[in-house]
């Protein structure tokens, strides 16, 4: 049974939405920040309470253009969000829901929530005890993402995908017809393109969150600081270990062995109780050892 609530706040002309968890045991020493995935919502992070102590509370933040989290007053849809501004929102909003001043936090993140973490990690590393983060995006940019948000000519692009969406249908499943791209492709592809909500999510979300990339050596120095904990899933095809081949390569570097990767049997979707369960007994193993 959910014990959590929905808020909505504004902060420096930015909405946010989201999902405070109140400690079990009543009484407040930890608190958890959480961005979820792309087209997923903050309440769903609740999901993952059971890596945390009873006297752990969650605060979990909805992406921007996802919910009620959006640009307000004077910035347009195309804004871009300030990791300092989300992290000092966020910081002000823990002091008034938990009615104390809350000076040291944890991360959690799942796939491109887990990019958000990273970024406030890198910048703020001294307020942060421990991050998890689970199929994590932020370790490599796809091509289709450098070229929709870094482009004129790809968001012009986007646009016309946007206008003529039956003829982007038909053009994606050709190319899946003749063998050029495979099935997991050809589902991600048309699961971003075929209503007009996720594509405006797509191409507003992507831009609002344009500065949430830390330098890969810049991370692996954040990591090293605190307790880190990446997830990934033996068959996910979204986000697959191999990704993380250029962050171990840093985390070599600076001779940072403390960093830990976890490799669980599941997809990219990791928010069932099996694969919760499966994550934990890697992160107390890990810590037992």
């Amino acid at each position: 049974m959910s014990r959590g609530e929905k808020v909505v706040w504004d902060d420096s002309n930015w909405r946010f939405e989201g999902w405070i968890v109140s400690a079990k045991s009543g009484s407040v020493n930890n608190v958890v920040i959480a961005f979820h995935g792309f087209d997923r919502n903050a309440d769903e992070m609740e999901n993952f309470m059971p890596f945390y102590d009873d006297d752990t509370a969650l605060i979990s933040v909805n992406l921007i253009h996802h919910g009620e989290s959006r640009p307000i007053g004077e910035r347009d849809i195309y804004s871009m969000l300030e990791p300092n501004i989300l992290l000092d929102a966020i910081k002000r909003k823990a002091t008034d829901v938990f009615g104390k001043r809350v000076d040291s936090f944890e991360l959690l993140g799942y796939s491109m929530g887990s990019r958000l973490c990273f970024q406030l990690l890198t910048e703020s590393t001294e307020i942060f005890k421990r991050i998890i983060v689970l199929a994590p995006d932020g370790l490599r940019k796809g091509s289709i993402y450098k070229f929709v948000v870094n482009t004129r000519l790809g968001r012009f692009c986007w646009s016309l995908i946007d206008k003529y969406p039956k003829t982007n249908r038909r053009i994606i499943d050709a190319l899946y017809k003749v063998g050029m791209i495979s099935g997991h492709k050809h589902h991600f592809g048309r699961y971003h393109t075929d209503n007009s909500e996720i594509r405006k999510r797509v191409a507003y979300g992507w831009a609002a969150h344009k500065k949430f990339w830390p330098e890969l050596k810049d991370l692996a120095i954040a990591l090293s600081k605190v307790e880190a904990h990446l997830v990934f899933g033996s068959r996910d095809k979204i986000i697959p270990q191999k990704w993380a081949k250029g962050l171990l390569s840093e985390l070599e570097k600076i001779g940072c062995s403390s960093v830990l990767f976890h490799t669980i049997e599941s997809g990219h979707v990791m928010r069932h109780a099996a694969t919760i369960n499966q994550v934990l007994e890697s992160i107390r193993t890990s810590r037992s050892g």
